[in-house]
């Protein structure tokens, strides 16, 4: 900017122009004044920006910028903000793009939908990032129109989707996961899978959603049909609620259906009929670009629910806020699956809620708050935290808290609310929300430190020497080294989760020592195929956790 004192004869043109008052121009402080004869709004648009930011050293732009999470040498976790679309993969028309050549003008197009593997690749510059813009400059020089590969796992798919390895709904916000080089793609998408899911070493996904009515855990199971099952889980003392529900998805209506509620036969429900019923390859698109699910086909669908909070508004409508897990990863799972249970999400007008709450919530309320998954070739567990958005934070404090379930952990939010203090508190934006569960390089020191003093020896512990010991027992220090699990805030052996029959426990899962890490860095190693899992199996992975859990 030039300075006042400096523009003599043309401050004075300035003013006769009446397009800005440089007198009282200040690029610290916004007075309206200075732009008040000013005709242009566009010219008062970018003033504000300007202001915008010196204050916040932001740029101000019609959509949110995602945020970045974490990353590591092979994975990158942001948090995708609502109105962002993950088409890609799995189809063969190439997915919609905006075809700008930078983030800001990305986020700045009048679009009401962005891709977000498009807003990746211009942002960074990682393996598949730059392998996705270089794949873009050969569909404009040929003029591609269809893409033969859709199988989401080899090459040329990792470099037509900036490595996006998960999927969200246009309106759900939160984590995405992708994977920054070629080698750790299809790993990594596997993890995903729904077949993975049901094994040893799969993903864990947990959501926040707000449902209408009160939702209370069921004492015995609902059975429709083989296909629709809905009932308690868990220890009375650890139960969540379960949802098995196969689903059959019509695209034509782009919705969710019962594929057997045990009224009709399966796959059918009167006369809606798909336009398009593939029982193969991937699914079609709707009008805003996302994919679907294959049309006409039993699909396996598993979710549980643990209600955490239970709201009311003014004319006393009762509202619950669901702590989410899913197994499976169908289009529109939980918002069907919470439909038929009786308590469609907020918003949710497409399953059942009334269309006058778009007044008062502006979209779905569904976010992806906590993903776990194992790192390729590392062979660690990491845990991607999305904190509750602001704007789902502002729908929850402006209605009336009832009760909190009863040793509910807090939970992260992007800000702080006053009336949701018993069930969210502000993150510390020095914490990462991308941690690694893994032992640290003293790990042994550690142990014995806290070994020593349990037993009250101040002699070396037995543990770490074999003179101590006859020759065919066994070494307890290194099992003791095997066995320690986290705690909350505290290293442990890397956990996997192995699956048991439901006859032998009540529990959903339990937990399995993979082994403590002694170094900080090891050679990365293949990670084997996984078992598949045997008929009669249950998905396995933690219990609720409370707060010593994790």
């Amino acid at each position: 900017m030039c300075s006042t004192r400096k523009l003599g004869k043309k401050r004075k043109a300035c003013s006769r122009r009446s397009t800005c008052s440089i007198l009282m121009f200040n690029p610290c402080q916004l007075n309206e004044l200075c732009v008040k004869y000013v005709l242009e709004p566009k010219v008062v648009k970018v003033l504000v920006n300007y202001h915008h930011f010196v204050l916040t050293r932001q740029i101000k732009t019609r959509h949110t910028s995602p945020k970045l999470l974490g990353q590591t040498d092979e994975i990158l976790c942001i948090d995708k903000p609502p109105m962002f679309t993950c088409s890609y993969g799995g189809f063969s028309r190439l997915p919609h793009r905006a075809k700008v050549s930078t983030p800001t003008q990305l986020l700045n197009c009048e679009k009401a939908t962005i891709q977000i593997h498009e807003y990746l690749a211009l942002t960074y510059d990682y393996e598949t990032a730059s392998g996705t813009r270089e794949f873009w400059k050969q569909e404009d020089e040929e003029s591609w129109r269809v893409w033969a590969c859709g199988c989401g796992e080899c090459d040329s798919c990792a470099c037509m989707q900036s490595g996006c390895c998960n999927r969200l709904d246009k309106e759900t916000s939160g984590i995405v996961v992708a994977a920054k080089t070629r080698r750790g793609f299809p790993v990594i998408r596997k993890q995903f899978s729904t077949a993975h899911s049901l094994e040893a070493g799969g993903t864990e996904k947990f959501y926040f959603a707000l449902a209408r009515g009160q939702v209370k855990i069921p004492t015995t199971t609902q059975e429709r049909s083989p296909d629709w099952i809905h009932g308690p889980d868990g220890p009375p003392s650890n139960r969540r609620g379960r949802i098995q529900i196969a689903i059959r998805f019509d695209q034509s209506k782009w919705k969710a259906f019962p594929y057997n509620d045990g009224g009709m036969t399966p796959g059918q429900d009167g006369n809606e009929r798909s336009r398009k019923a593939t029982a193969t390859g991937g699914g079609d698109w709707d009008e805003d670009g996302e994919q679907g699910e294959p049309a006409n086909v039993r699909l396996f669908a598993l979710t549980f629910y643990d209600p955490i909070a239970w709201f009311s508004n003014d004319a006393n409508e009762k509202y619950t806020l669901l702590r989410v897990q899913i197994i499976s990863g169908r289009t529109h799972q939980i918002r069907f699956h919470c439909s038929e249970i009786g308590h469609p999400l907020v918003a949710d007008d497409l399953y059942g809620a009334s269309q006058s709450e778009r007044d008062w919530a502006k979209r779905v309320f569904l976010h992806s708050y906590q993903t776990k998954f194992l790192e390729p070739f590392s062979d660690k567990w990491y845990e991607a935290v999305s904190p509750l958005p602001e704007d789902l934070g502002q729908l929850l404090a402006g209605l009336q808290l009832d009760r909190v379930k009863e040793r509910c952990p807090l939970f992260l939010s992007r800000r702080k609310h006053s009336q949701l203090h018993r069930i969210f508190k502000p993150y510390d934006p020095d914490q990462e929300l991308l941690q690694v569960h893994a032992a640290p390089w003293n790990a042994r020191e550690i142990l014995q430190e806290k070994m020593k003093t349990l037993s009250g020896r101040n002699t070396p512990s037995w543990g770490n020497s074999t003179a101590q010991r006859q020759p065919n027992e066994p070494d307890k220090f290194s099992q003791n080294l095997q066995r320690w699990k986290w705690e909350d805030q505290c290293w442990g052996a890397d956990l996997s989760w192995r699956a048991t029959s439901m006859d032998e426990d009540e529990s959903w899962g339990t937990w399995e020592s993979k082994g403590a890490e002694p170094e900080p860095k090891r050679p990365r190693l293949e990670i084997p195929a996984a078992e598949p899992a045997n008929a009669g199996q249950v998905p396995c992975t933690p219990p609720y956790p409370d707060a010593k859990a994790w």
